[in-house]
């Protein structure tokens, strides 16, 4: 994955904006992805991806060594705040 770009967001935290830095990313099959997660999906060909644009392990390995579900690593990274 190519990084095409990056922005920063300002969230709110309680009384404050926090700063949140974003990429975006062109995948292989030409198709741009937001990297805002844990886990980050293209709509166009469905690989994964982490937040700095690794390319992930296909679904099917996830979870072989930790014994966690895909839905338990695709909830990874989401707070309440």
């Amino acid at each position: 994955m190519e990084i095409i770009g990056e922005c920063v967001d300002y969230i709110p935290s309680g009384f404050w904006y926090r700063p949140f830095k974003r990429k975006l990313g062109r995948c292989e099959c030409d198709h741009e992805v937001q990297l805002l997660k844990f886990t980050n999906t293209c709509g166009e060909c469905g690989r994964d991806f982490s937040m700095n644009g690794t390319l992930l392990a296909s679904r099917s390995q996830w979870g072989e060594e930790t014994g966690e579900s895909v839905d338990d690593i695709l909830q990874a990274g989401h707070h309440v705040s």
